[in-house]
C-alpha cells in the first residue's frame, strides 16, 4: 500500500505544485473532500475555498479558486483557474479587497431593496387598476 499520494496543481499559467504528500483535503463544490492513498477514482469540481495538504511533516495552505481535481491510484491532479499558496497571499492586499467587496455589496444591497420597493409599489398599482376595472364592468 502506497504511503504518499502525487499531488499535483496546475493552473493555465504555472505548475503550482507538485508534491508528495500522505493526505490532501480539496474544496469540492458539494463539500470538502479528504483524499488519503488508494482512494476510489473520482473527478470532481472544486469551489473557492483552502486546498490543504502536508509538505515535510507541516500542514501547508493554498487559496484555490475554481476548477476541476482528479484523483486516480495514487495520484491528485487539482487544474484551477487561480491557486495561490500560503506564503504568496499579500494579507493586507487581500484584507483591502475584502472592505472594498464589502462596501460596493452594501451598496447593491440598498440599490437593490429601493428597485424592489418601486418594484412593489408599482405591482401594488397595477393589482388597483385592474381591480378598478373589473368593478366598473
Amino acid at each position: 500500500m502506497a504511503e504518499q499520494l502525487q499531488l499535483e496543481v496546475l493552473t493555465p499559467q504555472k505548475r503550482v505544485l507538485p508534491v508528495e504528500t500522505p493526505w490532501v483535503t480539496i474544496p469540492g463544490s458539494q463539500g470538502e473532500l479528504g483524499v488519503l492513498p488508494e482512494h476510489i477514482p473520482l473527478v470532481t469540481t472544486v469551489d473557492t475555498g483552502i486546498l490543504q495538504y502536508e509538505q515535510d511533516g507541516n500542514r501547508r495552505r493554498a487559496a484555490v479558486h475554481y476548477g476541476y481535481a482528479q484523483v486516480q491510484g495514487d495520484r491528485v491532479t487539482l487544474l484551477s483557474g487561480m491557486v495561490e499558496l500560503s506564503d504568496e497571499i499579500d494579507l493586507e492586499r487581500a484584507r483591502n479587497a475584502e472592505q472594498r467587496a464589502r462596501e460596493k455589496l452594501r451598496e447593491l444591497i440598498a440599490q437593490q431593496n429601493e428597485e424592489r420597493n418601486r418594484l412593489d409599489k408599482f405591482e401594488a398599482k397595477l393589482r388597483r387598476s385592474l381591480v378598478r376595472q373589473q368593478a366598473a364592468q
